[in-house]
């Protein structure tokens, strides 16, 4: 994995695509794309304490500011709140990009967790809940395509 975080925090290609794999054959694993490109992907781990958890949120970095992340929070969003109260996410206590946009979708810090990815690092834990009475609507910004990844 040459992408950051992940290159720094050690995470080799092969295991991770092994993990991804298996999380796309449960259905938890969704690609945005554009005329056959990936742009970018997520994978929601449901059944997170008493919600749904971001546990990977990448988009490459030639697309990034085109608002992929944010349409990829907010189709994990719809799914989470159409059954679940809280939708969570980490991010390394490093990464202030990921912090600002985390705090500009509306997610609210709630744990610091030490030594929990890598020795040494710490984790934020974010959650948002969603609005009472409310539910998220999806509505994609762009002329991105949506399919869970098989």
């Amino acid at each position: 994995m040459t992408m950051e975080p992940w290159a720094s925090l050690g995470y080799k290609a092969m295991p991770l695509g092994r993990w991804l794999a298996r999380r796309a054959r449960e259905g938890w694993v969704w690609l945005a794309t554009e005329r056959g490109s990936i742009l970018g992907l997520l994978v929601l781990q449901p059944d997170f304490l008493l919600g749904d958890f971001i546990a990977l949120l990448a988009v490459y970095p030639a697309y990034a500011g085109r608002g992929i992340g944010r349409a990829l929070v907010e189709r994990a969003q719809s799914l989470t709140f159409s059954r679940r109260r809280w939708l969570y996410v980490s991010s390394d206590s490093l990464n202030l990009a990921a912090a600002r946009f985390y705090r500009q979708l509306g997610f609210v810090r709630v744990a610091r967790l030490s030594d929990l990815v890598s020795q040494g690092r710490t984790e934020i834990l974010w959650r948002k809940a969603r609005a009472p009475g409310k539910f998220a609507q999806l509505a994609p910004r762009r002329a991105v395509q949506w399919r869970r990844a098989t």
